[in-house]
């Protein structure tokens, strides 16, 4: 249902740095394909949902400027989601976040007709002790976005969300805007049961999946074989 992007000014942190937006993840930090090229070629030949990845905030004002531009000579006729990680999360050691202020007072300067998707970094080590999302983040995130006028979805690494439930379900609980995008790291070793768990202790409205194969297609199949699988759900691939 949507196409996601990572965001980055062309030779980031370096002396030939540029304010020309460019679609890539540091550590790579030049591309030929430009956020403008990328935004045209999506809006002409798709029909998803765009979301945009920031990693800094300097890449997020040029990043907003042409979506306006975009905007204004052609039809974004689809929801735009803008990510960016703005809080510390579980077992990060240092703060390495997007600037949260920052963020949110460009998206409402420039570009206040998306989504917004505010989530915390993470850190997940297989076989190491790791904690996970607590009350105190939450209601730190809350305090943050609780006022602001758009639709939010939060992305919590979906490992981490059941032993967080009764947080991220407090936060759920806040507001009718709000959602969550259980996203997967590549070696995350997500259950279906866990999965399973979620989804039948939530609206279907308040969860998004963006999971890897083959845990997607397994999740589906056992989901859509419960009673209550004529529910309306939203899947990511």
């Amino acid at each position: 249902m949507a196409l996601e992007s990572d965001v980055i000014l062309e030779g980031y942190n370096t002396p030939n740095e540029t304010e020309k937006p460019i679609m890539a993840h540091p550590p790579v930090i030049y591309s030929d394909n430009t956020l403008q090229d990328w935004l045209t070629t999506v809006l002409r030949l798709s029909d998803k949902v765009i979301k945009l990845d920031f990693k800094n905030i300097k890449t997020v004002g040029p990043s907003l400027d042409i979506l306006l531009k975009t905007s204004s000579e052609l039809n974004i006729d689809r929801p735009v989601w803008l990510n960016a990680d703005i809080l510390k999360g579980p077992n990060v050691p240092i703060d390495i976040a997007v600037n949260a202020s920052q963020f949110l007072t460009l998206i409402q300067e420039k570009f206040p007709n998306c989504t917004l998707s505010p989530g915390w970094t993470t850190l997940y080590l297989a076989h190491f002790p790791n904690k996970t999302y607590t009350q105190r983040m939450v209601e730190e995130m809350h305090s943050l976005v609780g006022n602001l006028p758009q639709q939010i979805t939060f992305p919590v690494r979906a490992v981490m969300v059941k032993p967080a439930w009764t947080h991220l379900s407090w936060l759920l609980s806040q507001s009718k805007r709000y959602s969550l995008t259980l996203w997967q790291g590549k070696t995350d070793p997500v259950t279906v049961e866990d999965l399973l768990f979620i989804r039948n202790n939530s609206k279907p409205e308040q969860i998004y999946y963006d999971l890897y194969e083959p845990i997607l297609s397994q999740f589906k199949k056992l989901a859509f074989s419960q009673p209550e699988s004529s529910a309306k759900r939203r899947w990511r691939n």
